[in-house]
């Protein structure tokens, strides 16, 4: 019994030492026992190839000089092991450094990453679209757009999961595709199964920690709808208020990392090897959607778009948002106030024209003062996400897409409408330049000529229309110009916006109730009047920045004549930076230190003669070769550790 104690101590002061020469933090003492069978049998078995010189002698190695030998092997065949086990292990969060992934976790990943890919272009050639993606030469025999529109809706349809959303998400933007293929797309329809009542139970006890009774007085098992991220079940809190529970589909995040990688791939090809493809960026789409699909993951981020959408249309009496439960939201479950209603989509044509005209008139005024004041508008704002509820009200749902603008945001957009109405090529292209969407490198005189033909084409007397904005929307990913996301969330909106409010009322004047709630700033930039008062202000600002030119330019001249001109630059001034720095210098120099001593240690075991230790029955310089080339291996060991891991700045 002293025995195995005696042992059972020496392990654990064994695997306190190597964790603590390594500088590891998050391998349990299980694993590490782990490590320790692993580094003791490897010493075992190079204490044994160093002792013997031929395998027939080994029943004759003295055990004990084994041992002795073994141990410095061991400490390394450890320490090596608790490296590896430590980054496999690791908790989420933890690990910064590169990625280890379990091998057959892995194997199977891209097994199913290959099965997936290979469907997915299978579909894309049995509905004659290779050559459109690149992934075939020659060209797509269609006898007419709508036919091509046609088989696009059913090979996404056929290939299903995101690529259903991406062509729901390409369905609302009028920028990229015509009338007739937004169209098509609009007709796609996830089929998901309902999940059965013990998967969503399931969920809901994850997310809460808590029992489903200690949270709802009353739950519908039956979903009020079953789509592909997420199902609805209508349920009931303990305090009597009806609500929603939506809960997203378990396993699904792994799947849409699946698709979107094939999404990405297919982008790539197609950018690559097709007209169409460079002159979209197809890539830049598809990584906009992957954000977009990402966000509507996050239930918290869909929860926050609804409450700060809420606050900004509390103005607005006629238009409301459901209140979100807050408490009871997480990433996979949101649950929100349940409004009792159906979606205008289906309820549009039975609104009494009075009353229509009223409701849009609540529903645009609600969205553009959003907009116009850098609060959160609804980003999709179709007939199918605006409820008309009993009450004769409007109540928008599904904040998955949302956005905001702005400061500068706001003034470009303010200025891009009234260079639209006065028809300035120039002021439409300085608004572009303030939002950040033009170049450096693309010619000034091609985007003003391009502008300059669509102002000529698409705008005439008056107000311009929604359509005009949808068209300048498009003429933007022609020229490549780089409008931020919420300008063109913005935009898209508007687009949006202006059929659903033609639903509701007729002939809806969209531009003039923007003109409206934008004020009087907005009137006065709109009115011809304003480009005089505009030229003053914009030289009381560039004024004096123009009469003080010509004394700096002579000043800069005169220091160049004489070679006195010097520039100033200061690094490290952070302290961001010095910590990198520190942390990158310790790293090099414990890596070179361990070098150079694993060196000498080599160049002392070869080195033969010095002092004889008889009771290991090695020599002295052999001894301190070993002992040096230890503590090199240990000393590489924290740098590769540290290095994979990403952690502070070594201690020397």
């Amino acid at each position: 019994m002293g025995d195995f104690l005696l042992t059972v101590a020496f392990l654990l002061l064994f695997a306190w030492v190597a964790r603590g020469l390594v500088g590891a933090r998050e391998l349990t003492w299980r694993r590490t026992l782990l490590a320790i069978v692993v580094g003791f049998v490897f010493g075992q078995a190079v204490a044994v190839l160093i002792l013997v010189r031929d395998f027939t002698e080994a029943p004759e190695i003295d055990g004990g000089q084994v041992l002795a030998l073994s141990l410095p092997f061991a400490l390394i065949g450890t320490m090596g092991a608790i490296v590896v086990l430590e980054l496999l292990f690791a908790r989420p969060g933890t690990r910064r450094g590169p990625h280890f992934p379990h091998p057959f976790r892995a194997l199977r990943r891209r097994a199913g990453l290959i099965r997936r890919g290979s469907e997915v272009t299978r579909i894309i050639a049995r509905n004659g679209l290779a050559p459109l993606m690149g992934l075939r030469r020659g060209e797509v025999s269609t006898r007419s757009p709508e036919e091509l529109a046609r088989r696009v809706r059913v090979a996404l349809e056929q290939s299903g999961g995101v690529f259903i959303k991406l062509g729901q998400l390409l369905a609302t933007r009028p920028d990229l595709l015509p009338p007739a293929a937004m169209a098509e797309l609009g007709r796609l329809h996830a089929s998901a199964a309902p999940l059965p009542e013990a998967q969503v139970a399931q969920v809901i006890r994850e997310e809460t920690g808590r029992d489903i009774g200690e949270m709802f007085a009353e739950i519908d098992w039956q979903p009020l709808g079953s789509a592909s991220i997420a199902q609805a079940h209508s349920a009931r809190l303990h305090d009597g208020r009806e609500v929603v529970v939506k809960v997203r589909r378990p396993g699904l995040r792994e799947q849409v990392e699946r698709d979107l990688a094939i999404a990405r791939w297919l982008a790539r090809t197609a950018e690559r090897r097709t007209t169409w493809g460079s002159q979209y960026q197809v890539t830049s789409l598809v990584d906009e959607f992957a954000d977009v699909l990402h966000g509507e993951l996050d239930f918290h981020v869909e929860a926050r778009h609804a409450i700060e959408a809420g606050a900004a249309i509390a103005r607005q009496p006629r238009i409301v948002a459901p209140e979100i439960i807050d408490s009871l939201t997480s990433e996979r479950m949101l649950v929100m106030e349940r409004l009792s209603g159906v979606p205008l989509s289906f309820d549009g044509s039975g609104i009494e024209p009075w009353r229509g005209r009223v409701l849009a008139d609540a529903l645009c005024v609600s969205q553009v003062q959003a907009m116009l004041k850098g609060e959160r508008f609804h980003g999709d704002p179709h007939p199918g996400n605006i409820l008309v509820l009993e009450s004769g009200d409007l109540g928008l749902i599904d904040f998955g897409i949302a956005g905001r603008l702005d400061t500068f945001e706001r003034a470009s957009v303010f200025q891009m409408l009234v260079a639209i109405k006065l028809q300035q090529p120039s002021l439409l292209y300085e608004a572009m330049v303030s939002i950040g969407a033009v170049s450096p490198t693309r010619d000034p005189d091609e985007i003003e000529r391009s502008l300059a033909q669509f102002l000529a084409a698409d705008v005439g007397s008056g107000l311009p229309s929604p359509d005009a904005l949808t068209d300048l929307l498009a003429l933007t990913n022609k020229l490549r110009l780089s409008l931020p996301r919420s300008t063109t969330t913005m935009f898209r909106a508007l687009a949006t916006l202006a059929g659903t409010l033609e639903q509701l009322s007729p002939g809806y004047p969209l531009i003039d109730v923007i003109a409206d709630v934008g004020g009087a700033e907005f009137r006065e930039r709109m009115l011809p009047g304003s480009v005089s008062e505009l030229v003053e202000q914009e030289w009381a600002q560039l004024g004096p920045l123009l009469s003080r030119a010509p004394r700096h330019m002579d000043r800069i001249a005169t220091l160049l004549e004489h070679g006195r001109l010097t520039t100033r630059l200061r690094l490290f001034t952070d302290v961001q930076e010095v910590h990198v720095l520190e942390n990158l210098v310790n790293r090099i120099v414990l890596a070179l230190l361990s070098i150079g001593v694993g060196l000498v240690s080599v160049l002392l075991l070869r080195t033969e003669g010095g002092p004889r230790l008889t009771a290991i029955g090695l020599d002295l310089y052999e001894v301190l070769g070993w002992i040096g080339l230890s503590l090199a291996v240990i000393l590489l060991m924290r740098v590769l550790l540290a290095v994979l891991r990403a952690e502070e700045p070594i201690q020397t």
